[in-house]
């Protein structure tokens, strides 16, 4: 229902509606991803979500918006399938900070691919705990580093 809504519209419009829905993506990187201005990517947005909530389409959502519980979206495979011919996981996802490796999607907050899956608590910063102890050492040696740099510079009273 949502798949054949959303191909029925503009492609950069039900793209930038998907950024901010799915992916809490700001207008900036909406607008990198799509190639225009950042007030174009929340004018696009803008008309996707209207379009979406058009009675033409909001009528054939009507059976998704009963299947929605709570806040949590029931994703199926018709969808899915958009989100990866769209490439919408690498234009928007998280990546690690450390490696660059897309991590899973957390499709925002109470957002699940089914009802009761997803993981609890707060999304992943680092795909591993490589990574992340990676970048806690590289925070850990610029804070020393500030410090001795500091403690170098110290004046002698006169």
């Amino acid at each position: 229902m949502m798949e054949k809504a959303l191909r029925s519209m503009r492609r950069s419009c039900a793209i930038a509606a998907l950024a901010k829905i799915l992916y809490n993506a700001p207008d900036e990187k909406i607008a990198e991803k799509l190639h225009v201005t950042p007030a174009e990517a929340f004018h696009l947005s803008s008309i996707g979500i209207s379009q979406l909530r058009h009675p033409s389409r909001s009528i054939e959502l009507g059976d998704v918006s009963i299947e929605a519980d709570q806040g949590a979206l029931v994703i199926d495979k018709g969808l899915r399938s958009l989100l990866v011919d769209w490439r919408m996981e690498e234009m928007f996802g998280t990546r690690c900070p450390e490696c660059q490796i897309p991590l899973e999607a957390p499709f925002g907050i109470g957002w699940a691919p089914r009802r009761g899956a997803g993981r609890p608590g707060r999304p992943r910063r680092f795909c591993s705990g490589a990574c992340r102890q990676k970048a806690y050492r590289r925070r850990r040696r610029s804070t020393l580093d500030g410090k001795s740099e500091e403690a170098g510079v110290r004046e002698t009273p006169e």
